[in-house]
């Protein structure tokens, strides 16, 4: 598999990832422009760390990197890094006990100030569970006047 990875990987990020998105006028831009009031998130493991990260990852190339920052280019932040811009934290721990931030959650950069908390919880990865922590992402959404004091619908008539 590792033979695989990196001829067929750096093909595959291109087709599919939100910079090859963008060139087909595909992806984050139209959602961005479909829901311009509402958050658009995307998260997932990526399995791609940031550039700078703490261990740093030997074998990563810049393709890899360059599919982490294409998340910005097509107008998404990253929420964990946000609201906490120097900290190292770790989605994920080899067998050697280093750490990587493989897991990532980014929002449309016009709501990133509506985030109220992102972080990552290490009790299910610790309990053998999974293999990754578990994130979350706490948001401040506006009230809509409409919704202000009314129950939510029962669908009984």
């Amino acid at each position: 598999m590792t033979a695989l990875r990196r001829p067929v990987m750096p093909t595959f990020h291109a087709a599919f990832s939100l910079g090859g998105m963008l060139g087909a006028g595909l992806g984050a831009p139209r959602l961005l422009a479909a829901f311009p009031d509402m958050p658009v998130i995307v998260a997932g493991d990526l399995n791609v760390i940031e550039r700078g990260h703490q261990p740093p990852h030997k074998v990563f190339g810049d393709w890899e990197y360059d599919f982490y920052d294409s998340f910005q280019a097509a107008g998404l932040a990253d929420a964990f890094r946000h609201l906490h811009p120097y900290e190292v934290a770790h989605s994920w721990f080899g067998r050697s006990g280093n750490g990587f931030r493989f897991d990532h959650l980014f929002i449309s950069t016009p709501h990133a100030e509506r985030v109220l908390a992102c972080d990552y919880h290490q009790e299910a990865r610790e309990a053998g569970l999974t293999d990754h922590a578990v994130m979350t992402l706490r948001l401040g959404l506006p009230s809509t006047p409409g919704e202000q004091g009314e129950a939510p619908a029962t669908g009984a008539g």
